[in-house]
């Protein structure tokens, strides 16, 4: 019987494997043919978007290299407050509204005076405003000029694309920097345009993979599309992959942006062959797939203790961070979509506590409040001392109610504080993207001085 149950398998296999040798073959040319046709719309795509980022780079070279911006700034401080901002003010003005700009501006290396069409809008300084930074990093970076995404204080903090390039005088030396800002929703509606018409998304993204420019404004500099950086895609033609059995992305670098514009979409043909293979799937294998699913049903609770034993932390006896590995694979890619939410949570002030002889002791007693709180809620691992990392069952809401809880109960049983970030998990990303950003939000409430949640 066990022998007759392998030969139907590798006969129904076989019989599946011969099929779609002969559908693939018939349907290559289509698919080689479709290729063809998302490249040419994805050159129609990136000279379009070229254009709209080329004219405002332009307008603030045009800015930095105009005589009457220099001279106002070297002579700055020979002037009246009043006079240079009555000049300054006219000037950006007039090339707002001709240029159709969201906004100019001028910032004066001099005064840090931080100058728009309206006056002046403050004067730089980081250590009370962390907008402010993008200017010493820029001047540091020493660079021409750059684009920077970020909210537009001067305009109800709107999403905004900046154009930034350096102000220098005859000498070379630095007088400030100037630029115009594109206003994110009119960037947003020329994507749209193209999404809607070919059912396809468009971004723009960092070198880091951030996405800078998105029709979703929630994920403009909070998503990431890290899978296209590794594509390595120069700026003189794309780079075309395939994502699953039916989808493509193209990806290419724009040097003048210093951005990398990602394309992603379904093959329509790719479409039909995959639901033809589904079908076949369905029909040849349903006998073998529920047998298959009664085995694993099974099996499932004894690997997952015993995957989970053999990776045991000797001090805490939760996972450790090699657990997540042998789960998700050395890339970390999600498996699954159980989990919703994803936190990161610490010790605060956990080297006072080991001069003082208790982190093993708390170390162990956390151990407990963990598996007593999370046991059958999801995963927890320690990741590195006295850092944990949770994936749970819940929603990042409900994440953080019941991490306000189990914050109360450790304070009130152990006489520590920790600090906790939560996000929601975003199934695209691998597991260390999710935990580099979700760490990021519990590093702020250490800044804060610790013992709290962070979850937006």
């Amino acid at each position: 019987m066990k022998k007759m149950k392998y030969i139907s398998t590798a006969v129904v296999f076989f019989c599946y494997a011969i099929s779609a040798s002969i559908m693939f073959l018939q349907s290559s040319r289509s698919l080689d043919i479709e290729k063809e046709h998302n490249l040419l719309l994805g050159e129609h795509i990136f000279d379009s978007v070229h254009e709209d980022f080329y004219k405002p780079i332009l307008t603030s070279k045009v800015m930095a290299s105009d005589s009457f911006l220099q001279d106002l700034l070297i002579h700055e401080e020979e002037m009246s407050e009043e006079e240079v901002t009555k000049e300054l003010s006219a000037y950006l003005k007039l090339l707002r509204e001709e240029l159709h700009y969201s906004s100019s501006f001028v910032v004066s290396e001099k005064t840090h005076r931080y100058y728009t069409a309206n006056g002046i809008e403050k004067v730089i300084d980081t250590q009370t405003s962390p907008y402010d930074r993008w200017y010493p990093l820029f001047v540091e970076s020493n660079k021409t000029y750059d684009l920077d995404t970020d909210r537009d204080q001067a305009n109800e903090y709107r999403w905004t694309v900046f154009v930034n390039i350096r102000v220098t005088a005859p000498d070379g030396s630095l007088l400030g920097v100037c630029g115009v800002g594109v206003i994110m929703s009119n960037l947003q509606v020329l994507l749209e345009s193209f999404e809607s018409q070919y059912n396809l998304k468009v971004n723009l993204v960092d070198l880091e993979g951030l996405v800078q420019v998105d029709t979703q404004t929630q994920d403009i500099e909070n998503a990431y599309i890290a899978e296209a950086i590794k594509d390595n895609a120069p700026a003189d033609r794309f780079i075309y992959s395939l994502r699953g059995p039916t989808g493509y992305r193209m990806t290419r670098y724009m040097d003048d942006l210093e951005w990398f514009l990602v394309i992603q979409g379904v093959n329509n043909q790719s479409k039909k062959v995959f639901s033809g293979f589904i079908l076949m799937a369905l029909a040849c294998g349903i006998t073998i797939l529920l047998y298959l699913f009664m085995v694993n049903l099974l099996a499932k609770d004894f690997n997952k203790r015993k995957e989970m034993n053999l990776h045991e932390d000797p001090v805490t006896k939760l996972p450790s961070r090699d657990y997540l590995r042998d789960v998700f694979g050395e890339n970390g890619v999600f498996n699954t979509t159980r989990f919703k939410s994803i936190v990161v949570f610490d010790v605060d002030s956990f080297s006072v506590q080991r001069e003082l002889g208790n982190d093993t002791n708390i170390l162990v007693n956390i151990g407990k409040y963990v598996s007593e709180s999370f046991e059958w809620k999801g995963i927890v691992v320690r990741w590195s001392d006295d850092d944990f990392v949770a994936l749970l069952e819940m929603t990042p809401e409900e994440a953080e109610a019941k991490f306000i809880e189990f914050s109360r109960m450790i304070k009130e049983n152990l006489d520590i504080t920790i600090s906790v970030g939560i996000s929601e998990i975003n199934l695209t990303e691998t597991v260390k993207v999710n935990y580099y950003r979700t760490v990021q939000k519990c590093y702020a409430v250490k800044e804060k001085g610790g013992d709290g949640v962070f979850r937006n």
